[in-house]
Order: C-alpha cells, then structure tokens, then sequence
C-alpha cells in the first residue's frame, strides 16, 4: 500500500537521518517506526498532558456580546480614520 503524507520538516530530517544511519530507504525506517508505535499501545507513548484551564467569570459592567461589539466598531472606525489621515499625506 502506498500512502502520502506531509511531514514537518524536522521529522523528514530525523528520518533521512535515521536512513543514512542504518543504511535503509526513509519508508524502512518510517514503517518500523509506526509499527513499534502501533505495538506499543494507545496510552504507552508519550502523550501530551492536559493541562487545567480555568475561566474566570467576567465581572464588568460591560456585557461582554453586546459591548465587545460596539468596541469593535469604534476599533475599526479609529483605523479608518487612520488610514485616511495616512492617505491624505
């Protein structure tokens, strides 16, 4: 079977640096790689740790749906303004 996959650069340098290594072709040491973390296990490898977030509550006496948007728009009019000023020069 043959599969195409996109690789970050620093994993395509690992693998051609693996293959000169051990003399054997990237897809060699691409598949012994999947296979060993196949054999592994969900749950064996190094996983990423969730990490706790916590959102505070919002206790201004904005309302953060109905403002944000309204501070969104004097946001956006202060760089029309600016942009127009620049134009001019």
């Amino acid at each position: 079977m043959t599969i195409k996959v996109t690789l970050s650069d620093d994993v395509g340098a690992y693998l051609e640096e693996q293959s000169l290594a051990q003399n054997k072709s990237c897809d060699q040491i691409a598949e012994e790689l999947l296979r060993r973390a196949i054999a592994s296990g969900p749950g064996d490898g190094d996983e990423p740790k969730q990490v706790e977030t916590r959102i505070e509550p919002n206790h201004s006496a904005l309302n953060p749906e109905i403002e944000g948007k309204r501070l969104n728009r004097v946001l956006d009019d202060l760089y029309i303004e600016d942009y127009l000023e620049k134009a001019r020069r």
